[in-house]
């Protein structure tokens, strides 16, 4: 007797459950998006029943054919063929059938989100926000600075030690992914911060591995304290969506762009392995040149 889909959806739901111990809304989204594909094949195969047989590549290509008729994003037609996927993997385990039919299907891009970057009048009122006489003013007030002039990421941040600034050449050393190292220049003001930063710790002598940034435990910093020293200040002016250390790199990078530098320096500044990665930008530098052309242009005046 051929097994259906109904059927097999049933097993592959009990399976997460008691095999894989799959959280209830994890069952949820794969029941709704294997009945939904379910209810497609009914229609496409125009039978009483789909079993397991009926299942092949083309009626899932078929199916994601419908998904896109009906506007589906990208995100929600990767997250149904996943269900679909999962769903072939048990059923080749268990010897239900000899294949998987979803092998060669292509998965649709992920969509990249728009980094999140806050206006270079704001950014302004940020860095001046943060007040040097409160407690750790200084050591909070050189992260900002830090963090925006620079561009780098949190966990560079926090692994930094003293050995890693070179005041005399106004550059920082950062390691980043995979240990990889790279140079980065110093602004000025940046600079400056740091010194009045380390003017003001008790522990001035300078030790090349020691840690740049310490907690108030006297332990190293870690990311979570830097997201929420950045996210108090950001919270003050700004109202984007997200409020952490990588807003701060987003809008290094944008206010870059949108000045003209060119995109491989900065590339080389944010230490991106590809290009592509670094070109996410330049749809928001886009904006920029949309707005100066539209003031720029004589006809646009009309």
């Amino acid at each position: 007797m051929k097994l259906s889909i109904s059927k097999a959806r049933n097993s592959f739901l009990e399976y997460l459950k008691k095999e894989r111990a799959a959280s209830p809304l994890t069952i949820v989204t794969y029941d709704k998006s294997l009945r939904e594909f379910e209810n497609f094949l009914l229609e496409y195969l125009g039978v009483m029943e789909p079993s397991i047989d009926d299942l092949s590549a083309d009626v899932v290509r078929a199916f994601l054919v419908e998904l896109n008729r009906r506007k589906n994003s990208r995100l929600t037609v990767r997250k149904k063929l996943s269900s679909i996927r999962s769903l072939a993997k048990f059923l080749v385990r268990f010897e239900h059938i000899q294949s998987d039919f979803t092998g060669f299907i292509s998965t649709p891009r992920k969509p990249k989100a728009i980094p999140v970057y806050v206006e270079e009048t704001v950014i302004e009122k940020i860095l001046l926000s943060v007040s040097v006489d409160a407690e750790n003013g200084y050591r909070d007030k050189a992260i900002l600075e830090l963090l925006y002039g620079t561009g780098i990421r949190v966990s560079e941040l926090c692994g930094l030690n003293f050995g890693s600034v070179d005041f005399e050449s106004g550059t920082l050393k950062v390691s980043g992914k995979r240990n990889k190292q790279r140079l980065v220049p110093l602004l000025q003001r940046t600079a400056e911060s740091l010194k009045e930063y380390l003017q003001s710790r008790r522990d001035v002598d300078w030790v090349f591995d020691r840690p740049l940034f310490m907690s108030s435990n006297g332990k190293r910093i870690i990311p979570a304290s830097v997201y929420r020293i950045v996210a108090r200040q950001i919270k003050k002016f700004s109202n984007v969506e997200r409020k952490g250390p990588h807003t701060l790199r987003h809008t290094f990078a944008t206010h870059l762009l949108n000045h003209g530098a060119d995109l491989e320096a900065v590339r080389e500044l944010l230490g991106h392995t590809s290009l592509s990665t670094t070109q996410i930008y330049t749809h928001l530098s886009i904006e920029q040149l949309k707005r100066v052309y539209s003031k720029a242009h004589p006809r646009a005046k009309k």
